[in-house]
């Protein structure tokens, strides 16, 4: 009787602990749609719904160095100092709602694949990108992007020169 009254107190403390995160995936959501704005506005050097979405003093990270947003800015408005016809040929993005276990948290992410063409070389190049944007109150308080940066070092590099 022992062992099955322990058995029954290990699986009830068990199922109370092991709640699982569960949330709703859409992909035409307003949050989605900001994500491609922000984009399609990177791809012709416009940071305006950057500006307008992201958050002053939100925590951003590139490939896991923190920057501020002006930062994150700037250095992506100088691919276009480096690179000419940059398109995103490959892109989706969703965003997930989250439920209660997860404090109701909304994250979109985005995977992506950026081309552009070296003003130096004529090279054609392209990169998989990844990113997670964390939303509160529809602004983005926190963002990770993750892509190779090589191609960007080696244009700065030569530029040097």
């Amino acid at each position: 009787m022992k062992k099955i009254s322990f058995f029954l107190i290990l699986l009830t403390t068990y199922s109370l602990f092991a709640q699982e995160t569960k949330g709703k995936v859409r992909t035409q959501d307003k949050y989605s749609k900001a994500i491609l704005e922000i984009n399609r506005g990177y791809l012709i050097n416009d940071f305006k719904a950057f500006d307008k979405y992201l958050a002053e003093n939100g925590n951003y990270n590139v490939n896991g160095k923190k920057f501020k947003k002006n930062e994150v800015r700037e250095g992506f408005s100088s691919d276009h100092n480096f690179f000419k016809n940059i398109k995103m040929p490959q892109s989706f993005v969703e965003t997930t709602f989250y439920d209660e276990n997860n404090n109701n948290q909304v994250w979109s992410h985005h995977w992506g694949l950026v081309e552009s063409t070296s003003k130096r070389t004529n090279e054609n190049a392209a990169v998989p990108v990844n990113v997670s944007f964390k939303w509160v109150d529809g602004k983005i308080v926190s963002a990770s992007w993750i892509f190779d940066p090589s191609i960007k070092i080696q244009e700065i590099m030569a530029s040097q020169k």
